[in-house]
């Protein structure tokens, strides 16, 4: 995620090309060839394009776009970056050798010591090297992102294309034993659409990415719904289309064997039928992995409440969409204990053993891979199947413990893990993604203080200012 780099990169050019700096580098650089007189003008236009590449990465996180062509270009543009931090860097302490007092001491621990102090003209040739790299890069961008002929932008994920790979929905075969932990949300839910309740009432189900939502959904949509006359599950993408919605309800509402031609309905045409169909019956609907509020309102233009006791489910990660169900209709979902998670953990790594017991031998290994889950029944259930293939041995899974992280990146059983919890990064604003990658500095398992955290966020200037707040 090279966004974080590009942002400190461009607040110190910012303050290498400022007015006081260009003041205290004038005597030096009024000395000098051609290029060195040029580099105060070069570092501006690196800053430029920097900005450029980095409004161009927020517009690409907001979509989620994958390919690897625009994955190989990130990286390119992370390791110039760096480049250009060591120029800035070099830069800087050269102008500011002689210069330790006052607001230049400060400003001097901002900037990196480098490991070799170059001269003026070495970083004025790195300086207009970058440039014209950067120059180059862009134009890469633009030569292999443009749409082929025939078919959309490949910068443009598909709605199709991001069902397929992060529809949490995807594989909705849920047994009752299965539903270690949340049996008490369960009952709370069914009570839910059989309350003595006639209007149509919308039912939220919310937590965080992969904490079984649409599982617990699914198993209360396959064991209740014989008691609705019609019902329907729709997944909902980030990048969903209303047309798409709608006709994938009106394909899963079809009664008496009514076949529709919906792939050539408009969305006047859908709304009607839609509503026709959902005036007469008591239906259950599945509005799964609703992203923002608006888009829910839209959805659900076409539903009616005709007094037979029908339910809406939404499924939802963001609070202010499970806020649009109905008073005393919401359910929060929250991660497993220690004592659940270990149960299901063991479930799927032992799934041949009687009652899945743990053998003595792996149980310290196997609760230290469980507690690095977090509680999160996705995590635990992918990782516990993956190593239910693996040697029983405590190498082995020490091993596996040790490169867990890697593992999430490179296990294709486990990359569908990763690719859910990353919806949840996407879908932060730009100012809090570059707070939470600022996380990374620390070790894993340091204990972050809040306030402390907060100050470093303020020094690097990554909170938003609303007037006199942030």
């Amino acid at each position: 995620m090279a966004e974080i780099t590009l942002i400190l990169v461009i607040q110190k050019l910012g303050i290498a090309v400022a007015g006081e700096t260009l003041k205290l580098a004038k005597p030096l650089l009024g000395r000098k060839d051609e290029l060195v007189v040029a580099l105060p003008a070069n570092m501006k236009l690196i800053k430029d394009e920097l900005e450029m590449i980095n409004a161009f990465l927020k517009e690409f996180g907001i979509k989620a776009c994958k390919g690897e062509v625009i994955e190989t270009w990130i990286r390119q543009v992370r390791r110039l970056a760096f480049d250009v931090e060591d120029i800035v860097d070099q830069f800087m302490y050269v102008i500011g050798e002689n210069k330790m007092t006052g607001s230049w001491a400060h400003l001097k621990k901002i900037f990196k010591k480098p490991q070799s102090l170059i001269s003026l003209d070495d970083i004025a040739t790195k300086a207009d090297a970058v440039n014209k790299e950067l120059i180059e890069l862009s134009r890469r961008k633009h030569r292999w992102t443009q749409p082929i002929a025939g078919m959309r932008d490949i910068l443009m994920a598909s709605y199709d294309n991001e069902q397929l790979f992060y529809l949490p929905g995807h594989d909705r075969s849920t047994n009752d034993d299965e539903l270690i932990g949340i049996n008490g949300k369960k009952e709370t839910l069914t009570e839910m659409l059989h309350s003595a309740d006639r209007s149509m009432r919308i039912v939220a189900v919310w937590g965080m990415g992969g904490i079984g939502k649409s599982t617990l959904v699914n198993n209360v949509y396959t064991n209740e719904l014989s008691h609705f006359g019609c019902g329907a599950w729709v997944s909902i993408s980030q990048s969903y289309k209303l047309d798409d919605v709608w006709r994938n309800m009106l394909t899963s509402l079809g009664k008496d064997n009514r076949e529709f031609d919906t792939p050539k309905m408009n969305g006047v045409e859908l709304r009607a039928e839609l509503k026709k169909i959902l005036d007469k019956e008591r239906y259950l609907i599945i509005l799964d992995d609703v992203w923002r509020a608006a888009d829910f309102l839209k959805i659900t233009e076409v539903l009616v409440d005709n007094g037979l006791g029908s339910r809406v489910i939404i499924t939802t990660r963001i609070e202010d969409v499970a806020s649009r169900a109905d008073d005393g209709y919401k359910i929060k979902v929250e991660p497993l204990n220690d004592h659940d998670a270990w149960l299901l953990f063991c479930k799927k790594a032992f799934p041949n053993i009687e009652n899945h017991t743990c053998p003595p031998e792996l149980c310290e290994c196997g609760k230290a891979i469980v507690g690095k889950c977090d509680g999160l029944p996705l995590t635990l259930v992918a990782i516990g199947s993956l190593l239910s293939l693996s040697t029983k041995s405590n190498k082995k899974w020490r091993i596996f413990y040790e490169q867990l992280i890697s593992e999430l990146h490179s296990n294709e059983n486990l990359n569908r893990v990763e690719k859910i919890l990353n919806l949840s990064y996407n879908h932060l604003p730009n100012y809090l993604k570059n707070c939470f990658l600022h996380c990374a500095m620390f070790p894993e398992d340091y204990l972050l203080h809040r306030k402390r955290l907060i100050r470093l966020w303020i020094v690097k200037d990554l909170l938003n200012k609303e007037k006199h707040q942030t």
